[in-house]
């Protein structure tokens, strides 16, 4: 896990999105988009930021433009995570979630809201936050492991906390056409398969698939979402290596 941490470079990353696939009767049958994303490393752990636009359109009437932005703080342990989610549609926020999370003594989960109300939520002790899920997800892809099933919170939506059930490739090699001054495309990546399954109600099937090309440096390559009826297909347009802080004597060299 160490190792893996050490590994992850800091970085922003713009992707665009187009269509792959439309069903007959799909109540969409175009869509583009775009997301612009920062993963960095402070001085007290991991900083995440992402802005997507979607631009929906239906067999009839105007295009949606349906924009979604987070704002993610998670400590180098895995034991504290804060967060801020936004939802906009046509230009007007419909939605906000704001929390923080903090594991524990007995190693249960205490999830305190500020937005949309003032909630307290209790989840299992195996529940994980985001990066330390894509940190675990990737120690296993190293030691050749194939399948995983772990319980991961990200504070989003009306369903925060789901069953993801990952589906790891073998380590791959692609000629990326990316904007890419400082090589990052170069590091091998895993595509993992992942499907969510909201807690409690597992039983209905995943409310989300995705696949995501994830390289030994914690840069995504490239992103597939798929919506059921249709499915849109992110490919990375442009990445940067950031700066490592400068945190002085006290720096945490996890």
């Amino acid at each position: 896990m160490a190792s893996v941490q050490a590994g992850l470079v800091s970085h922003t990353a713009e992707y665009k999105f187009k269509m792959t696939r439309s069903d007959q009767g799909s109540s969409v049958v175009d869509a583009t988009g775009a997301l612009g994303y920062r993963f960095e490393k402070v001085c007290d752990g991991w900083i995440t930021e992402m802005q997507q636009i979607m631009i929906l359109q239906g067999a009839e009437g105007a295009p949606i433009n349906s924009a979604f932005s987070m704002t993610q703080w998670e400590n180098f342990d895995g034991t504290r995570y804060r967060f801020r989610m936004r939802d906009f549609l046509n230009g007007t926020q419909v939605d906000e979630v704001v929390g923080d999370a903090k594991r524990e003594g007995d190693g249960g989960v205490k999830v305190t809201y500020e937005e949309p109300v003032e909630v307290v939520d209790e989840l299992p002790a195996e529940t994980m936050f985001p990066t330390q899920h894509s940190i675990q997800l990737l120690a296993r892809a190293l030691k050749g492991e194939k399948f995983a099933n772990d319980l991961v919170f990200d504070g989003s939506g009306d369903r925060p906390t789901n069953r993801v059930a990952a589906v790891i490739s073998n380590v791959k090699n692609e000629d990326r056409k990316a904007d890419d001054a400082d090589g990052l495309t170069k590091s091998p990546f895993y595509r993992m398969n992942l499907a969510y399954y909201p807690l409690g109600d597992a039983e209905n099937g995943p409310s989300t698939e995705m696949a995501v090309d994830l390289a030994k440096n914690g840069v995504t390559q490239a992103l597939r979402f798929d919506y059921g009826d249709f499915e849109v297909q992110g490919t990375l347009d442009k990445v940067t290596k950031l700066p490592a802080p400068d945190c002085g004597a006290s720096a945490n060299t996890k």
